[in-house]
């Protein structure tokens, strides 16, 4: 669930191909015009603008309309910030070196950064959740992940027990690197969510296909 004020999308690989495309020419364009797309991804300007309102209900499009001369105004569409960071980043790798670094340093410093960073992430999801109701909660917890790339599914079981499945991890190079990262991870879950144990039951790092939570009430 680490983040920052500007979440994630995720990653291309999870549109469809022809959104794709349709992400990728806004993208080498610039801004582009229903029409425009139309003709670099050899759609019709119907099905491009279908596929358009989809791609703005997820946040990574948005538009503006341009008037010039008599008629309708044009809607010229470009990527928000989530859009954007569906391209890879550096983020990563400039992460890697600079923990790396951290740690050379002294082990001791490490634990103390990443400690600062699950305070200041708890900080954040609790900005954003803002209700007190474990149900309501949980809602805000699966927005949250949602918004910076997890792809999650929440499932619910009885007695009030859930799990949190994540379909996508936007932190997996930096994982790889700095386990850590994934216990920091952990810690945040259990800060913003009171009232529930949380235990990691998959975790790609250790060879499964997804990363679960399971979170159980305390008694």
């Amino acid at each position: 669930m680490l983040g920052s004020d500007s979440p994630q999308g995720g990653s291309l690989e999870y549109l469809t191909p022809t959104r794709q495309a349709l992400v990728m020419a806004i993208k080498a364009l610039g801004e582009a015009t229903t029409d425009q797309l139309a003709r670099e991804t050899f759609l019709s300007p119907g099905a491009v603008r279908q596929h358009l309102l989809s791609l703005e209900a997820q946040g990574l499009v948005s538009f503006t309309k341009v008037r010039e001369g008599p008629g309708r105004p044009r809607h010229v569409f470009r990527l928000t910030p989530r859009g954007e960071s569906l391209f890879p980043h550096q983020y990563a790798d400039i992460a890697v070196a600079l923990i790396t670094a951290i740690r050379g340093e002294s082990p001791e410093l490490l634990d103390r950064v990443l400690g600062r960073v699950v305070e200041s992430q708890a900080e954040l999801a609790e900005h954003h959740i803002a209700a007190a109701a474990r149900h309501s909660r949980l809602a805000g917890v699966i927005d949250l992940l949602e918004r910076y790339g997890y792809f999650p599914r929440l499932e619910v079981e009885d007695r009030g027990a859930a799990r949190i499945v994540l379909r996508h991890c936007p932190l997996v190079r930096l994982a790889a690197q700095v386990p850590e990262v994934c216990d920091a991870e952990c810690a945040v879950l259990r800060a913003v969510l009171p009232g529930m144990a949380v235990t990691r039951v998959e975790h790609r790092l250790a060879g499964d296909s997804l990363c679960t939570y399971e979170l159980t009430p305390d008694e």
